[in-house]
Parts: structure tokens; C-alpha cells; sequence
């Protein structure tokens, strides 16, 4: 598909309207962490939870592809995060780990799949079809958002230790069911809302069972990727089966 590399002034205000809601969600993680005295595994949640919303913003590019230096913009910062302009975040965000070696491996990769994510859809000229990765980066919003705090409240009688990271019968429950909520939210953003994608009756149908792989191939992806690696391999590998599986149920025709 032919793409258009221009930029309006309406790319530009949906644009700045991005990146100013992900930099208000990493404020209020460092003044949660400042003057409310939270922890950083509790900020860190915020962020993972909130930042990647920034994607709803999506269908109202004129040009979609100018979405991908949303994304691209957190790269950068967070590749810059143990700077003393971007030190205040990176301590809303950092682990223990994190603060050994000077950088947030797990917020930047989340960026970064993002980005990754957005451009193949964008670039490309099929931003209609964005309702797939954008259902693969809500279920690793909220799928593996809620997965660790639930595992570790819930869970501490049936963990596993799977590939250097601690793994419950708890937490993939909770990956599974608020990732399946990520994706039926997705779907109705950009499949339903925005697009007409899922029409009433087998059209809902489709999209439900669309979501339910989704979120079962992101619990199974999370449960035996190396620590550390979860935030690259469980949204594009779930993209990868939905995009398959979206092309088998006609919802995709390239």
C-alpha cells in the first residue's frame, strides 16, 4: 500500500496530545514515588499499566505512521533515563537490578515493541489493521501489567521458577483474563470505534475468540521467556498468532 510521508498540523497536535498523557502518567509516578512516599515496584505498575494508552490516539493521525515517534520519543528518554534530566523517572521505574546497572530494562523494551509494533503497521500503509497490534500491546499492558502483582499477593504458595523469573498459577490467571480484557478493549477501539472490523453477531463472535488466543498465547509466551525478555516476545509473538489467525478468519486480506 502506497504510503503518504507528509505531516499536517493535525498529526502534530495528536501528536504532542500523546506524548503530553505519557509524560503526565511518568509524572505522577515520580511524584507518587516523591511526595507520597510509593514504592518504585508500585509506580513502576503505574506506568506499565497507563503509559502504552498513548496508542488509542492512533486512528485520529491523518497520517498514521507520525504515531511511531510517540513510541520512538520514550525509546529515547528511557534510553537516557540514568541522566540527571531523566534521572527523577528512571527512579519511579527502576528495580533493583535496574539501579545496578544504570538503566530500565523493562519499561524500554516495552517502548521499543511498541514502536516496533506501530511502525509495521503504519509504515506499511495497513494502520486498518492496527487493531491487532493494538490488541497485542493492551494484553501486555494489562495481561503482564496485573500478572506480578496478583502472582505475588496470591501466589507465593505456587511459584515456579521458570527460566530465571518467578512464575504462578495466580499470575498467569491474571495475565490471562485482564489480557483478554486488554484485547476485547482493543477491538472495540480500533476494530469496532474506530473501524468497522467486528459487526454485530459472528462479527462478535470472532472477535471474542481472537482475544481469547491472544491472551492464551501472551499467558503461555510469559510463562517461559527469560527473565527480563517477556516485554518483546509476549506482545509480538501474540501479534504474530492474532495477525495468523485474523488472515484465517477473513478479518484480514492483504
Amino acid at each position: 500500500m502506497q504510503v503518504e510521508f507528509t505531516i499536517v498540523l493535525e498529526d502534530i497536535i495528536v501528536f504532542f496530545i500523546a506524548v503530553i498523557y505519557a509524560v503526565i502518567i511518568l509524572t505522577f509516578a515520580d511524584i507518587g514515588r516523591r511526595k507520597m512516599d510509593l514504592g518504585s515496584d508500585f509506580t513502576r505498575k503505574i506506568v506499565h499499566l497507563f503509559a502504552g494508552a498513548a496508542i488509542w490516539t492512533v486512528p485520529y493521525y491523518p497520517h498514521p505512521w507520525v504515531a511511531t515517534f510517540v513510541a520512538l520519543t520514550f525509546v529515547i528518554m528511557l534510553g537516557l533515563a540514568n541522566t540527571e534530566r531523566f534521572g527523577r523517572f528512571f527512579a519511579a521505574m527502576a528495580r533493583p537490578e535496574d539501579l545496578e546497572h544504570g538503566s530500565v530494562r523493562g519499561p524500554f523494551w516495552y517502548a521499543v515493541s511498541i514502536t516496533i509494533l506501530t511502525s509495521i503497521f503504519t509504515f506499511t500503509g495497513y494502520d486498518e489493521f492496527y487493531f491487532v497490534a493494538g490488541a497485542a500491546i493492551m494484553i501486555m499492558m494489562l495481561g503482564d501489567g496485573m500478572s506480578a502483582p496478583i502472582g505475588m499477593k496470591y501466589g507465593t504458595n505456587h511459584t515456579k521458577q521458570i527460566f530465571g523469573s518467578k512464575r504462578s498459577i495466580e499470575g498467569s490467571l491474571a495475565l490471562f483474563f485482564f489480557g483478554f480484557f486488554g484485547a476485547m478493549l482493543a477491538f472495540w477501539w480500533f476494530g469496532i470505534f474506530s473501524l468497522t472490523v467486528f459487526t454485530p453477531g459472528t462479527g462478535y463472535v470472532n472477535m471474542i475468540l481472537l482475544a481469547l488466543i491472544g491472551a492464551f498465547t501472551a499467558t503461555i509466551v510469559e510463562l517461559v521467556s527469560p527473565k527480563g525478555t517477556d516485554n518483546v516476545t509476549l506482545p509480538i509473538i501474540s501479534c504474530v498468532v492474532m495477525l495468523l489467525i485474523a488472515m484465517q478468519m477473513g478479518l484480514i486480506v492483504f
